[in-house]
């Protein structure tokens, strides 16, 4: 409920410039904040309205987890964050880490990163990330181009994930600062991401501590500080690479002005390593800061790097605690950078400098001769004790064989009395076999019989089967005749067919031309019986008249 209060507060509020309620705050080791996802929805709307606040602190306060203490697998909080992270242009610093935001919140946030255009440090450390947040992550910085810090550590973003960072630091160059501690990325990534800063000329501060590298991936860091101008602080921490690195890392301080600070601890780097990198820094006055705690530099080695340590380089700070280091050396360590530090800040005159230098130089090459003389007679008492060791060994072993010889001619004897028992043994299973032999020659006498009679029962049966095979033929011989026949007969119908239909056709013809021949005479029979009819009417109406006129006459004649 205060975190929501405070939210609700600080989205009016126009004048608070810094504010940090995270774990990192002064006093938080006893009084820690402990908000939820709801608290951390409340945050998030209030950067969406507020205009002043530059730096939010919100490392640890439990954003990732919801009130009854569960993941919050929606990631709200993460989720207004991001729209806060696209809307707002005025925060510089936001530290997120330690929050339990996981891979779907430490995504949402880097989603909002990739629209933003004025934040320039983000945390996202200890959120238990995993290979998609490396990949949104290279998105955002392919996009953005003011983030100068971010820092992915402990997030388990794996090769992949690394990969993708790499090919995102190809192309940008406003990124300074990057934290990959802790992130697996193994020598594949560790390789994509140095072969990438090869090209890059903005990233100056590297962390890639605890992140099971090899020397694989620790000489790919050394052929990028040959062509790299750009990278002036290297965390290589907790990664088991070896002398051989450590060797070739000094050929590159030999040419590279501009590494400052380089730390090598708990990387297995014993004396041959550790002198390599000193010696290097005899033409090397850049390097300022290094650290070489936990490794394997033995008590002679410690010594001789104190004595190189004050005619080489420039070293303000050497970390050489958690190894076979004697005090007195790490007092000498000591004393030696604090004097080139304080001489860095007065500058001493360079003629008494050169002087020094060159006197050094001749007693750091007595303690050279001192050393190896040293290391020629502990080979030699080591080559007598071996010596001794193995004469002892040879003994022993003389002995042991003598044993080992009555052992075995005890076991000869042995061996010969079971070898005659064998014999006996042997000459029992003989008539044994020769009985089971007279045994099978009878069986497969009857085997034989069994099979030549099986043969000739197969030639018997090979017979009817060649009989049913000739009545096959002849029957489909027969049957393919008849269907060529009935083909025969059958295009032959066809043909007769074809004429009767042609003769139909005429037939048709000639019974229209008779029907129309036929209508003809008709019609003209029609007109000849109406013409006949009209005619024998006017002869009777002429003899009508006739007789009417007749008997006129006859009967005025009478009159």
């Amino acid at each position: 409920e205060s975190a929501i209060a405070f939210a609700r507060e600080l989205s009016s509020n126009n004048k608070l410039l810094s504010l940090d309620l995270g774990n990192e705050a002064a006093g938080a080791s006893m009084y820690n904040n402990r908000f939820n996802a709801i608290a951390g929805v409340a945050f998030g709307h209030a950067l969406v309205t507020n205009s002043s606040l530059t730096h939010l602190g919100l490392v640890g306060v439990g954003f990732g987890k919801n009130q009854d203490e569960q993941a919050d697998t929606e990631s709200q909080a993460a989720a207004a964050i991001k729209t806060a992270l696209i809307v707002n242009s005025t925060l510089k610093v936001l530290k997120l880490g330690s929050n339990g935001l996981g891979t779907g919140g430490c995504v949402m946030a880097l989603q909002g990163l990739s629209q933003n255009h004025s934040l320039q440090t983000l945390d996202l450390s200890y959120n238990g990330g995993g290979p998609e947040v490396g990949v949104v992550a290279g998105r955002a910085l392919a996009a953005n181009t003011t983030l100068t810090s971010l820092s992915l550590s402990h997030n388990r973003i794996g090769p992949g994930g690394t990969s993708s960072l790499a090919a995102a630091m190809l192309r940008n160059t406003s990124l300074q600062a990057l934290d990959l501690a802790a992130c697996d990325m193994r020598d594949r990534g560790a390789i994509a991401l140095a072969n990438a800063l090869e090209a890059n000329a903005g990233l100056v501060t590297c962390n890639c501590s605890s992140n099971n590298l090899t020397e694989y991936g620790g000489l790919a860091w050394a052929d990028t500080l040959w062509t790299n101008r750009a990278l002036q602080s290297l965390v290589l921490n907790d990664n088991p690479l070896g002398d051989e690195v450590a060797v070739n890392i000094a050929g590159v301080l030999a040419v590279n002005t501009t590494l400052q600070r380089l730390d090598l601890g708990s990387c297995k780097i014993g004396d041959e390593g550790a002198l390599a990198i000193i010696d290097a820094l005899e033409s090397n006055q850049t390097l300022k800061h290094m650290r070489l705690f936990d490794n394997l530099i033995s008590e002679m080695g410690g010594m001789l790097l104190a004595d190189m340590l004050e005619s080489h380089g420039s070293l303000h700070m050497l970390d050489v605690r958690s190894n076979q280091v004697a005090h007195a050396a790490m007092l000498r360590v000591q004393r030696e950078c604090s004097r080139k530090k304080t001489a860095a800040e007065s500058q001493e005159p360079r003629a008494l400098s050169a002087q020094i230098k060159v006197l050094r130089r001749k007693e750091q090459k007595i303690l050279e001769c001192e050393f190896r003389i040293g290391r020629a007679e502990e080979a030699r008492s080591e080559a007598e004790r071996v010596l001794r060791e193995e004469t002892q060994a040879l003994s022993e072993a003389q002995a042991e064989s003598r044993i080992k010889v009555s052992e075995a001619q005890h076991r000869l004897s042995n061996c010969l009395q079971t070898v005659e028992e064998a014999h006996k043994g042997l000459s029992q299973k003989k008539g044994e076999r020769d009985k089971i032999k007279a045994d099978g020659e009878a069986r497969l006498s009857e085997l034989t019989e069994d099979l030549a009679k099986q043969a000739e029962d197969r030639e018997a049966l090979q017979g009817q089967i060649d009989e049913a095979q000739a009545d096959l033929d002849a029957t489909v011989a027969d049957k393919n005749s008849r269907l060529s026949g009935l083909n025969t007969e059958l295009s032959e119908s066809r043909s007769a067919i074809q004429e009767l239909e042609r003769q139909t056709a005429e037939v048709h013809l000639k019974l229209r031309e008779l029907e129309g021949a036929r209508a003809g005479f008709l019609k003209k029979k029609k007109e000849e019986e109406e013409a006949r009819v009209a005619q024998e009417q006017a002869e009777r109406a002429a003899a009508e008249a006739a007789r009417k006129a007749t008997h006129s006459k006859s009967g005025k004649k009478k009159k």
